[in-house]
């Protein structure tokens, strides 16, 4: 079996988890949140209230969605973590600590993306390592930034939303079961964000030569 085989499979398993662990976090989001708010969070992109879930959204996403969709795709991440340079003792909300590389999040409410992208660009604008990885992330869309040289800025490289494959589990949870649609039309919306911030491809990004 060759390597890129090997690849389709892994990414194919972990697709399919994917949408494993948002099943589970829908369900969460309803449970805390109340199903009215939570179908205006999934369905139509309403920002995720504090108020309605009794704790802080941002602490909410990151247990309940960021923590098991980034171990689906192949980190082991640590939040609220120290030691970075240039960042003038300030911290990121993620990083992961199986990259050979420095790398860093930003997790912002479901709704507020931007602000997200904003805050972890200008860290890594400021962060003095390279080459360095960073990802910015409401838990619907994901922002990637790459700086690979020791005087090179941060650049966009890529990003992926989410919100078809959230709003058709989310669609799907409130159907009768035999009504619910297969497992392989949801696991291919997922693909494209499984090869694309997979932990082993996003490290090819800054290291291969």
């Amino acid at each position: 079996m060759q390597q890129d085989d090997l690849s389709d499979i892994q990414n194919d398993a972990r697709s399919q988890n994917i949408v494993r662990a948002i099943e589970q976090f829908i369900q969460i989001l309803n449970e805390q949140a109340g199903e009215k708010h939570a179908a205006k969070v999934v369905l139509d992109g309403a920002v995720l209230q504090g108020s309605e879930l009794n704790q802080k959204p941002e602490r909410f996403i990151e247990e309940e969605l960021i923590d098991p969709v980034m171990q689906v795709l192949g980190y082991e991440p640590r939040f609220q973590p120290t030691g970075f340079n240039g960042l003038g003792g300030r911290y990121p909300d993620f990083t992961a600590l199986n990259l050979d590389v420095t790398n860093f999040g930003e997790v912002k409410k479901p709704g507020k993306i931007e602000n997200a992208r904003e805050e972890s660009f200008d860290y890594l604008t400021m962060a003095t390592d390279r080459p360095i990885i960073g990802i910015a992330t409401d838990g619907f869309v994901w922002i990637l930034h790459t700086a690979t040289k020791s005087d090179e800025q941060p650049t966009y490289t890529h990003h992926v939303a989410l919100h078809d494959l959230f709003k058709k589990i989310r669609l799907e949870q409130t159907q009768p079961r035999a009504e619910r649609r297969s497992r392989p039309h949801l696991r291919d919306l997922s693909r494209d964000f499984v090869s694309q911030f997979n932990a082993s491809y996003i490290e090819t990004l800054v290291t291969d030569d």
